[in-house]
């Protein structure tokens, strides 16, 4: 099987602590890579994710960045519509380079296809809590909702026009004053909520834990009346919902011991509460009008960069979007399942499930990249054995994740596991290696 791209990510501490050519020249040098593309605005977690300390960083033993800053420089004249406007690093070791500059001039010189990724969360949470609350996303009860552990637990509202307006030009700017051949993005859409105990492998747990998300804001109201839904049934039956979801009275409790032992499926919850899917809908359509304003900053910006959306969630659907109505709005998507890293071979069927969800809605004619994970409780089987798998998927990509936390073992055998996968590199300016 050929594919087109094997991509590695960069943070900037990484580049600034290794030095922009020694990261890169590791990679292509042990796997291959013709792709690299700097994390330059990155969400606040400790860094290595789940490993006490970094396998090969000459000059610290782990970084927990900022919130939500920006590693490379915007022109604030593009943010003009709205009073948001980028944030920078304090670290003295990063805010005196541009980075996403630093890694384009050595990648080029390595004829290399080079990206940039806008992460998860795009505004520090404080500083939007402060100053702009109502732009954060809320539950039914008026209250800040958001990931939990690695994401902050505030994230903000996609149809405030404050957020809208922010989006747009940091995707605009990105594309218009950078030398990039793609963007890409985890951007968090509506928080999914979590599902009930935990249990990801149950579909009415999935469904009923979306209601611990969001948003109910004042905005979403506004908007959702002007589409035609009647929302003061949605927030009504929502917060009924959400009671029981959250158990918040005795007899919730009892409702929901009924639905969690039940065999009711998520179709039998949706008829008996007509507006949960209208609210769903809604959702779905929000996050559909946001990446088409997404792609079309883009593409005014400069045609020729490509906009690449990252999943992070195993049921992206639970967050708005539908692959099958954004796909004209993205030239590609990277399923970023990292199943390797559970160290479990069994986890691997879980992303060849996922990739073959999103290749049924995107069709043939978008890439399709395939995340694979080379940090925490991957070992080097399970790297090659992984990528053994894909081989079979008709992926038109790769895509590492990440550099910082893997060992140069573990680097080694995504080739490995390529020869043995019979993965080829399609000739062409980014194939070489």
């Amino acid at each position: 099987m050929y594919i087109k791209e094997i991509a590695a990510s960069f943070y900037p501490w990484d580049l600034a602590d290794e030095g922009v050519e020694t990261c890169i020249d590791n990679v292509v040098r042990l796997c291959d890579v013709n792709s690299v593309y700097l994390v330059g605005l990155m969400h606040k977690e400790k860094r290595p994710l789940d490993q006490l300390y970094y396998p090969h960083n000459p000059k610290r033993k782990f970084y927990i960045p900022e919130d939500s800053r920006v590693y490379y420089q915007m022109d604030e004249a593009n943010f003009a519509n709205t009073p948001l406007k980028p944030l920078y690093s304090n670290e003295e070791f990063l805010k005196q380079k541009n980075w996403l500059n630093e890694l384009v001039t050595y990648a080029r010189k390595k004829e290399l296809k080079v990206g940039v990724e806008i992460s998860h969360t795009i505004y520090d949470a404080d500083i939007a809590e402060r100053d702009y609350p109502e732009i954060l996303q809320r539950n039914v009860y008026g209250e800040p909702v958001g990931g939990e552990k690695i994401i902050d637990q505030r994230v903000l509202c996609p149809n405030h026009d404050y957020v809208r307006e922010y989006i747009k030009a940091l995707f605009y700017d990105t594309a218009l004053n950078n030398d990039i051949d793609y963007i890409q993005s985890c951007l968090v859409m509506f928080y999914e909520g979590r599902p009930l105990q935990n249990d990801y492998d149950r579909e009415i747990a999935n469904v009923l834990g979306v209601l611990h998300g969001g948003c109910f804001c004042q905005s979403c109201a506004h908007k959702a009346k002007a589409m035609g839904y009647n929302w003061d049934q949605i927030k009504h039956d929502m917060t009924e919902l959400y009671d029981i979801a959250t158990e918040r009275e005795l007899m919730d409790m009892m409702t929901l011991s009924l639905l969690d032992q039940g065999n009711l499926l998520a179709t039998g919850l949706l008829l008996e509460y007509p507006s949960f899917y209208q609210w769903l809908e809604f959702r779905t359509k929000s996050i559909t009008e946001l990446f088409k304003d997404i792609y079309g900053s883009i593409k005014r910006a400069n045609p020729k960069v490509e906009f690449r959306y990252n999943t992070y969630i195993r049921y992206p659907e639970l967050g708005g979007m539908n692959f099958a109505s954004i796909r004209d709005y993205v030239d590609s998507v990277r399923e970023s399942d990292y199943s390797e890293q559970s160290g479990d071979l069994k986890r691997l069927e879980l992303k060849r499930q996922k990739i073959l969800k999103i290749r049924r809605a995107i069709g043939y004619e978008k890439d399709l990249l395939a995340g694979v994970g080379i940090r925490m409780n991957a070992n080097e089987e399970i790297v090659r054995e992984s990528l053994k798998m894909l081989g079979k998927l008709g992926i038109d990509g790769i895509s590492l994740g990440h550099y910082d936390g893997a060992t140069f073992a573990r680097l080694q055998a995504v080739k490995e596991g390529m020869i043995e996968g019979e993965i080829l590199m399609q000739q062409g300016k980014h194939a070489e290696t």
